[in-house]
């Protein structure tokens, strides 16, 4: 049996979930079971030749290979797989080529497959795993290899949970989305919880609940940094760890490689500003950058980054290691769908592009050197159409002032409305008021605020306000800010405080 995952926080948690219901819930023993996850520099994206290669040299044959999180666009390497006597289940949520999903696969189960029955297009690659794990354990169950009351398998919802807020799926168009995450959190915070959250738990310093926002701004970082810098499957390790003080271990490496994706985005981000700030100078509705000195891990978290200080689809490209080509992951705005423009530049250009795939979100692509200038032009003219009547700048939606004195109560009220996510938001609101006091704390890139709004004082944090050593307000200044409600546990005392997502000085 061989696992072959994405390296991201959505193909780590759905490798796990696939390995404990082999193991735990199915009765495979483990030494039949073999993990694979391509590296993101030397083997790049999806069932990549590279991966495909690695699994002949050394997997046992013949077996059965079970995606999670890739695979739909894989056909030529998963028929490679089947012609050495390999066979292939794909798990996946990504989409699908035109001439449909990958007919070398026995089976691929994708919701967003053009003849998919399934309801639901918007849920994460993990929670496609669990699903076909369910419906194995039925079937196991009506062919008598398994009793009628054999485990089910809501014990992995948790993990469900990480993938499904990790990888940013809809929460407003998705019950199941919101059903998963509910009863995930829920045995992420019992006290029988795995031995990864209360580790990670510990190593991010949190206190109170752990919420969706903890999965997707915590330990999503945490859990994802181990693939964007080296190879995925300590992630994995972690999450399957069933040992506290080993499970801490694993969790403080992974902290390590966080701290490092920081440095090398800090980097990246200043090395290429002045390109970025000529494109926008120009009028550019797409952002397109190459940084000879990029690390293709970090390429998404700086396109978003661009994307929110820009308000423009950027894509972020650098060489690809040990080849002639180049590499680059996408994020975009509303109104942009990557992959839908992805797909008409591929059929424009359809010898520039050496792999390409993504959703409606984001995407990755891998060009021949030579295509990047057309794949610039490209790219731009396609965001110029789709955005026509858009107006290129960052946009921090809110949901109005406040009629009333912010206030735990209303928090506590404002809480019941979780699990929040993409597309259902946590609330953010706006006011005026004043800086009574400013003061960095973290590793420097946060504040620490207290602010005055009307004839209330509150306390506030505002996570990465400082950007290149540049604090954007100072004590006494009247500001615009854009907030939401939050609280602050010290010494077992809870406060309520305000996160900042923006603050603007009035003149």
């Amino acid at each position: 049996m061989i696992l072959l995952s994405d390296f991201d926080c959505d193909g780590a948690s759905g490798h796990s979930v696939l390995k404990f219901a082999l193991r735990d819930y199915f009765g495979v023993p483990e030494h039949r079971i073999h993990s694979y996850i391509g590296h993101r520099l030397r083997e790049g994206y999806g069932v990549s030749e590279s991966v495909t290669q690695r699994i002949l040299d050394s997997a046992p044959r013949p077996a059965l290979v079970i995606t999670a999180d890739q695979g739909s666009s894989d056909h030529a390497r998963i028929e490679k797989l089947r012609d050495h006597g390999l066979t292939t289940i794909v798990t996946d949520h990504h989409g699908v080529p035109e001439q449909g999903p990958p007919h070398a696969a026995i089976a691929c189960v994708n919701p967003v497959r053009t003849d998919s029955t399934f309801a639901d297009p918007y849920v994460a690659g993990v929670h496609v795993a669990w699903l076909l794990c369910c419906a194995v354990r039925q079937r196991l169950i009506d062919c008598g290899y398994l009793p009628a009351d054999a485990p089910r398998l809501g014990r992995l919802l948790d993990l469900v949970a990480l993938g499904t807020v990790a990888d940013c799926v809809d929460l407003a168009r998705s019950p199941n989305n919101r059903a998963v995450l509910t009863r995930g959190l829920a045995l992420i915070n019992a006290p029988e919880a795995r031995p990864a959250w209360r580790a990670l738990y510990a190593v991010s310093r949190c206190s109170g609940p752990i919420t969706a926002a903890t999965l997707g701004f915590t330990f999503g970082p945490i859990i994802n940094a181990r693939g964007r810098l080296d190879c995925a499957l300590g992630a994995v390790d972690l999450l399957m760890c069933d040992d506290e003080k080993e499970a801490t271990r694993l969790a403080l490496i992974l902290v390590g490689h966080n701290s490092e994706r920081k440095q090398v985005q800090s980097q990246m981000l200043r090395r290429i500003l002045p390109l970025v700030e000529q494109q926008v100078m120009a009028g550019c509705t797409a952002i397109t950058v190459f940084d000879p000195e990029g690390h293709p891990g970090v390429h998404g978290v700086c396109a978003a980054r661009l994307v929110e200080t820009y308000g423009r689809p950027a894509a972020y490209f650098s060489p690809k290691h040990g080849s002639d080509h180049v590499t680059a992951s996408l994020r975009t705005v509303p109104g942009f769908h990557i992959r839908n423009a992805l797909a008409e530049m591929v059929e424009s250009h359809p010898g520039d592009f050496v792999t390409w795939g993504g959703h409606a979100g984001a995407g990755g692509v891998t060009l021949k050197r030579e295509a990047l200038n057309r794949f610039t032009a490209a790219f731009d003219g396609a965001a110029a159409r789709a955005l026509a009547t858009w107006t290129p700048g960052p946009r921090i939606l809110t949901d109005g002032e406040l009629d009333q004195r912010p206030s735990l109560e209303l928090f506590r009220e404002l809480a019941t409305l979780e699990p929040f996510g993409r597309q259902w938001e946590w609330p953010v609101f706006r006011a005026e008021g004043r800086i009574l006091s400013v003061r960095p704390v973290g590793d420097g890139t946060h504040l620490k605020l207290s602010m005055g709004i009307g004839p209330d004082r509150f306390d506030a944090i505002w996570f990465g306000a400082v950007r290149d050593g540049v604090c954007p307000v100072e004590v006494g200044q009247a500001v615009r800010v854009a907030f939401e409600l939050d609280t602050n546990t010290f010494r077992d005392e809870t406060r309520l405080q305000l996160r900042v997502r923006h603050a603007a000085v009035v003149a």
